[in-house]
């Protein structure tokens, strides 16, 4: 398959594009998701309607941001992570970058990966900007990270499963993300991208249209949240317009689902802003 970089169509990438913001709707904000598991690590599902007969009943789990130490703490979360994934028994896994924390303690993430061994039959990965940032790293050093647990990694690279089509960007600020030159026919896209800021950029001309689902992930939540004003900040260059929740995009339809994650970077404590993992079911 033909890929062609979205450079060609404007560049740089990460100037922000207020036009094509207006573009998406907020339809389920933080305090309308669907809780359906509370505690340390909460599980949020979102039902949405099914493109196919086919598609009824598949399920996609997403987690992102982990920040992964090694820490008590850190395995404690992504055991009640995987915890929730596992009794949700997704037909697909998807992590949505930021795996990794600091480059000291890149030694300890087989030990979290080799958590999701069994989570679900399919298992994809995209890089976020803590991975792309760490540019001293062989070319080839997550994919083959990724791969000894029987996860792939999808870097401007997709995979089809089932009647879906699972697409993964590269990151915006470190990285080149592309786009397929045409989408696979017969397919429904997925694309995962890991800060919701990639899909505006991506949202050029009638790009984005074929595509049914956006996962992505990096913004927290705001990680600061207070009642009825909401998060302080969010680490996206549209501020908290794109902090949390179920986006809709005029005309084509396609949705886009910012999840808060589960870990911590920029702060080292969240407050009134749940760590979670995304479950989605197609109905």
């Amino acid at each position: 398959m033909k890929i062609r970089s979205i450079r060609s169509i404007y560049y740089p990438l990460t100037i922000p594009r207020p036009e094509r913001l207006r573009r998406w709707v907020r339809k389920i904000g933080y305090g309308q998701a669907d809780v359906v598991a509370r505690g340390k690590v909460s599980a949020v599902q979102y039902l949405l309607p099914a493109p196919s007969p086919g598609t009824a009943g598949k399920r996609i789990a997403f987690a992102t941001d982990f920040h992964y130490g090694g820490t008590p703490r850190d395995r404690e979360l992504a055991a009640l992570a995987t915890e929730h994934i596992r009794t949700f028994r997704p037909d697909v896994l998807c992590l949505g970058g930021d795996l990794a924390a600091d480059a000291v303690e890149l030694d300890v993430l087989p030990e979290l990966l080799e958590q999701f061994r069994d989570c679900a039959p399919v298992r994809l990965a995209i890089p976020g900007n803590w991975e792309r940032g760490k540019t001293w790293l062989a070319a080839d050093y997550w994919q083959r990270l990724y791969g000894a647990s029987g996860i792939c990694y999808l870097c401007n690279s997709g995979v089809e499963c089932g009647e879906f089509y699972f697409y993964g960007c590269d990151e915006l600020m470190n990285g080149d993300p592309r786009l397929p030159e045409r989408w696979p026919a017969g397919r429904f896209p997925v694309l995962l991208v890991h800060r919701p800021d990639t899909a505006i950029a991506l949202d050029s001309l009638r790009a984005l249209d074929p595509v049914l689902l956006i996962l992505c992930g990096h913004t927290h939540g705001g990680q600061v949240r207070f009642p009825l004003f909401g998060p302080l900040y969010a680490s996206s260059r549209y501020g908290c317009r794109l902090d949390y929740g179920l986006f809709e995009r005029h005309g084509a339809g396609t949705r886009m689902i910012v999840s808060s994650g589960i870990g911590n970077r920029s702060l080292r404590f969240r407050f009134r802003c749940r760590r979670e993992v995304v479950l989605i079911e197609f109905t």
